[in-house]
């Protein structure tokens, strides 16, 4: 498929980063609850290194090389800047309202990681490149993760009658 560019592919993807680590950064701010709160702050952080991944291979491509693994990646020192690029894009904002509770901001971050899952799932079988396939692959599984967190957080969070944005309280007895 040599009609697909890459950098394009990459471009997207840094742009979905920066869109899902502000989301979780804004969701981490609004929570009441310290668990949610730590699970939104550990997002941002994860997501921030994708950032400096993609950027990375991002980078290498505009200078007409290859990509590279992420064993090599992950051992460069100085991380490039490409993601400020991306900074003065408008990015397409994640609505999370002021009032939002936290299964509000749970299944919206839910959404978040099932649409980059889906973009790094497409990606990758968009790319020849052993090493492009390998990052995707890479990404497709961290974001895996994270639903796993969330999903988990939002599970527990709904059967325990933790909804801070409505005055409900279960009564019953576990």
């Amino acid at each position: 498929m040599g009609s697909v560019d890459p950098q394009e592919i990459l471009a997207d993807a840094i742009e979905m980063e920066l869109e899902g680590k502000e989301f979780f950064a804004r969701a981490a701010e609004q929570m009441t609850h310290k668990k949610t709160k730590d699970t939104f702050t550990g997002l941002v952080k994860q997501e921030q290194r994708h950032v400096e991944v993609l950027s990375a291979e991002f980078d290498r491509l505009s200078r007409g090389k290859s990509w590279a693994s992420l064993r090599e990646i992950e051992g460069q020192k100085e991380r490039p800047s490409v993601s400020s690029v991306f900074k003065d894009k408008q990015i397409k904002r994640i609505k999370l309202s002021p009032s939002a509770g936290e299964l509000d901001a749970l299944k919206l971050g839910i959404e978040v990681e099932k649409k980059s899952i889906e973009y790094y799932t497409k990606a990758c079988s968009m790319v020849d490149d052993p090493k492009a396939k390998e990052i995707f692959h890479w990404l497709v599984g961290e974001e895996g993760g994270h639903l796993t967190i969330l999903s988990a957080e939002h599970d527990y969070r709904s059967k325990s009658g933790y909804y801070y944005d409505k005055a409900e309280f279960s009564l019953e007895v576990e």
